[in-house]
C-alpha cells in the first residue's frame, strides 16, 4: 500500500503540473494539494507503522518526542489530506452556481490557492494541543487520560473524520446536481470539469462511507475499555478495526487510479508522459528487412544482431 500510495501520489502531481489546462483548473489545484500532502503523509506515518507491526521496531514507542511528533503529523496531514476532496467537491458546487459574482468569488485561482495555505495552516495550528497530550504508557505512544482526549475522542474525531466530510459531500453534491438541472449552467460547462466530476465523486463515496466507521472507532473502545472482554471478542475487535483502517486508508492509496480510470484527458496525459521517457524502438531497419529480396535477407537479419 505503500508503493502503491507513493506511486500513485507521484504520478498525479506529474500529470496535473503536465497541463496548463490542469494547472488552471481549481478543482484539479484542490487534488493537486491533496496529492502533495498525501506525498508527505505516507513515508511519514506508514513507514512508522511498518516498523512497528511488522518488525517490532519503533521509536515512538521508545522515545517521547518521537512519540509526539508521530501522532502530530498524523493527525495533521491525514486531516489536511482527507480535507481538500471535500473542497474539490465545494468548487464543484460553487463553479456549477447559476450567481455569476459566486462563480467568480470562489472559482479564482488565487483564492484557492489562498484557501489551501489556509487549510494546511488551520489543521497545523488545532492539532497543537496534541503534542501536549500524548506520551507513552506501557510501551506503548498514546493519548494521555485527560479532558482534550475525551474531546478528542466524543466530538472532534468523529466530526473531522466522519461527520464533517460526509455532511459536506452531500451537501455538495446536492447541489451541484441541483445547479446542473439549469441548461444554462449545462451549456457552459466544458468536458474538462465533467471529466473532475468523475473522477471526485468515487473518492468523495469512499472517504464518506470509510470515514464514518473510522471516526467512530476510538468511541467504541473507550466506552468499552472497563469491561471485560473474552479472547475472542478482543479478537473480533482487533480484525474489524484493521478492516477499518485498510479501507480508510484507500483514500491515500488508491486515488490515482480511480483518476486514470475515470478520466480519458487523464489517461491521455499520463500516456504521453510515460510514452516521453520509454525509448522507442527504432521500426526503420525491420521495414527494410521486410522489403528486401530473399538475396538480402540474412544480411539485414545479420545487421538487426
Amino acid at each position: 500500500m505503500l508503493i502503491l500510495g507513493m506511486i500513485g501520489s507521484l504520478l498525479i502531481i506529474i500529470v496535473i503540473l503536465q497541463k496548463r489546462s490542469f494547472r488552471q483548473n481549481t478543482s484539479l489545484t484542490y487534488l493537486l494539494a491533496g496529492a502533495i500532502i498525501t506525498g508527505i503523509h505516507l513515508p511519514t506515518i506508514y513507514i512508522q507503522m511498518i516498523l512497528v507491526y511488522g518488525f517490532n521496531v519503533s521509536l515512538m514507542n521508545a522515545d517521547v518526542a518521537a512519540c509526539k511528533e508521530h501522532t502530530y503529523l498524523r493527525y495533521v496531514t491525514t486531516v489536511a489530506a482527507i480535507s481538500f476532496p471535500c473542497w474539490a467537491a465545494f468548487d464543484q458546487y460553487v463553479a456549477t452556481s447559476r450567481y455569476v459574482t459566486i462563480r467568480n468569488r470562489w472559482s479564482s485561482l488565487r483564492v484557492v490557492r489562498l484557501v489551501i495555505v489556509c487549510s494546511v495552516i488551520f489543521w497545523i495550528l488545532i492539532y497543537i494541543p496534541i503534542i501536549f497530550h500524548t506520551g507513552i504508557i506501557n510501551h506503548v505512544c498514546v493519548f494521555l487520560p485527560g479532558a482534550y482526549t475525551k474531546f478528542n475522542t466524543y466530538v472532534f474525531t468523529p466530526f473531522v473524520y466522519g461527520i464533517g466530510p460526509a455532511g459536506m459531500i452531500a451537501y455538495c453534491t446536492l447541489g451541484t446536481v441541483r445547479n446542473l438541472r439549469c441548461s444554462d449552467v449545462q451549456q457552459t460547462h466544458a468536458k474538462l470539469a465533467k471529466q473532475v466530476r468523475a473522477m471526485l465523486m468515487p473518492q468523495l463515496v469512499i472517504l464518506a462511507i470509510s470515514g464514518i466507521p473510522f471516526g467512530f472507532q476510538n468511541m467504541y473502545l473507550d466506552l468499552t475499555s472497563g469491561l471485560h472482554k473474552g479472547a475472542s471478542q478482543i479478537a473480533i475487535e482487533a480484525f474489524v478495526g484493521q478492516v477499518i483502517l485498510i479501507f480508510y486508508h484507500f483514500n491515500y492509496v488508491f486515488t490515482f487510479y480511480i483518476y486514470v480510470y475515470k478520466s480519458s484527458e487523464f489517461r491521455k496525459v499520463l500516456k504521453n508522459k510515460l510514452f516521453y521517457w520509454i525509448p522507442q524502438r527504432p521500426m526503420d531497419s525491420v521495414q527494410d528487412c521486410t522489403n528486401n529480396t530473399t538475396r538480402h535477407a540474412q544480411v539485414c537479419v545479420n545487421d538487426l544482431r
